[in-house]
């Protein structure tokens, strides 16, 4: 892009984000995400869980839920499993978001969830990862 404008980097920019928008939106089975809508909406509290760019992405989430008054927070996967699951209760939601599917940090989280007869939603690339077996 050596020589393009800002005015063209930033096109060009905007034309990759959103050509990744619509082959995310092709990737997700429309059950699987009304499935999720209707998790959400009936949940007394959402949490959600990832680490890296995938906790960025949680973080964000939680703070979307909140702008639509839906109670949630984001539960940091170092402190999840030193007491801050303690907020999750049975009824409530985790998102736990992991490209790969098997983050180490994250499948204890899934454990105590289980535990708890806490719903999880697994957001992940692999559909063969423990994560999306669950």
């Amino acid at each position: 892009m050596t020589g393009n404008t800002p005015w063209e980097v930033a096109r060009e920019a905007f034309r990759i984000e959103s050509d990744a928008i619509l082959h995310a939106l092709e990737q997700i089975p429309e059950e699987a995400f009304m499935k999720a809508v209707d998790v959400l909406k009936d949940a007394p509290r959402i949490a959600a869980s990832g680490c890296g760019h995938s906790g960025i992405c949680c973080m964000h989430f939680a703070h979307l839920m909140c702008c639509i008054e839906r109670p949630a927070r984001f539960i940091s996967p170092a402190e999840a499993v030193h007491g801050a699951t303690g907020y999750l209760k049975e009824g409530d939601v985790m998102l736990l978001a992991s490209r790969g599917g098997k983050t180490s940090e994250l499948l204890p989280i899934m454990d105590i969830c289980k535990k708890k007869n806490v719903t999880i939603i697994a957001v992940t690339e692999n559909l063969a990862s423990p994560m999306a077996l669950g």
